[in-house]
């Protein structure tokens, strides 16, 4: 990507879905003077194209929303210049897009409302919820309430190498105990019979001896026996899948986690669920204000065709 598309592509992320029309309507109360500039300054016109006109007030907002790495890149006149230029380029794009009809598509009007909701729901939710607002009182009432919670059991890695046939397993294992870490990766990649392990070169990441879907349980509890990084266990483990060799290529220790270590983790969740409530309120009050009406019978009457998916999908 040449440096000159990449400025403009950083001029569309502030001036997507945004008319000037909208800005006027969600600021009419402004206080001036503002960046600098008096009303009449920054109702005075910049640049026009074609019937679109941009004001000096606008283009000083848009470089105001601007990162402040890139609001010192452009403090020079020369570099205002080119910022200015940029966004002349970014309009004539956008003017002759609109010309071709491409803001009628129903992906263009998609995304439109997808970045309005978003900023419905930065306004009316993420605003109202802080992380600096929620209290150590309620960060320490949700940790006495269950501390185990945020404790973190004993977790393995292992690397796995899954074949159908039994005979060719057995083969393979013997080769597998002869192999190191990298070695028996390569390994996977060659031999395993599973799309993912090969890809991954077997790599089944960390998993408690709990896990509940991945990897399978029997595969769990044959990598808990193995005592040392790079031991691979020694039978071929049988599951519905086929026969899986494993090697065991790491270890965690079980975690007890005290308040402090827990405290940053708790703020978070609670954060969550309060931008959760917030949103949940909001819904529930705009059912109350706009009438909705679903008719759910006809979902019957949707056929979608289904198409089945590529091996490694």
């Amino acid at each position: 990507m040449t440096r000159k598309i990449a400025l403009i592509l950083v001029i569309a992320l502030t001036v997507v879905g945004c008319s000037k029309e909208d800005e006027q309507a969600s600021a009419p109360d402004e206080e001036w003077p503002k960046h600098g500039l008096t009303e009449a300054q920054a109702n005075e016109v910049l640049v026009k194209i074609g019937e679109r006109t941009i004001t000096v007030g606008e283009f000083a907002d848009r470089l105001a929303s601007q990162s402040p790495y890139l609001q010192a890149r452009f403090e020079s006149p020369e570099r205002r210049r080119e910022f200015l230029d940029n966004l002349v380029r970014f309009e004539l794009l956008v003017y002759e897009a609109k010309r071709r009809g491409y803001a009628d598509k129903p992906e263009i009007q998609r995304a439109r409302r997808t970045a309005i909701t978003q900023q419905l729901i930065k306004k009316e939710v993420d605003a109202k919820v802080k992380l600096a607002e929620i209290t150590d009182e309620e960060i320490q009432a949700v940790y006495d309430a269950n501390p185990h919670e945020y404790d973190r059991s004993a977790q393995v890695r292992a690397s796995d190498i899954l074949i159908k046939d039994r005979a060719k397993a057995e083969k393979v294992l013997a080769q597998a105990q002869k192999s190191d870490i990298n070695q028996f990766r390569k390994l996977a990649r060659e031999k395993s019979e599973n799309e993912a392990n090969r890809k991954d070169g077997g790599d089944l990441q960390f998993f408690a001896a709990d896990a509940e879907a991945h990897p399978p349980k029997a595969v769990r509890d044959a990598a808990f026996t193995l005592k040392r990084v790079g031991e691979v266990f020694p039978n071929v483990i049988k599951t519905p899948e086929g026969y899986h060799i494993v090697m065991l290529t790491g270890k965690r220790a079980a975690l007890k986690r005290t308040y402090e270590q827990a405290k940053r983790a708790i703020r978070h969740k609670l954060a969550r669920e309060k931008k959760e409530a917030a949103m949940e309120a909001l819904l529930e009050r705009l059912r109350k204000d706009i009438e909705v009406e679903v008719d759910y019978d006809a979902l019957a009457d949707v056929r979608v065709d289904i198409t089945e998916p590529t091996q490694g999908q």
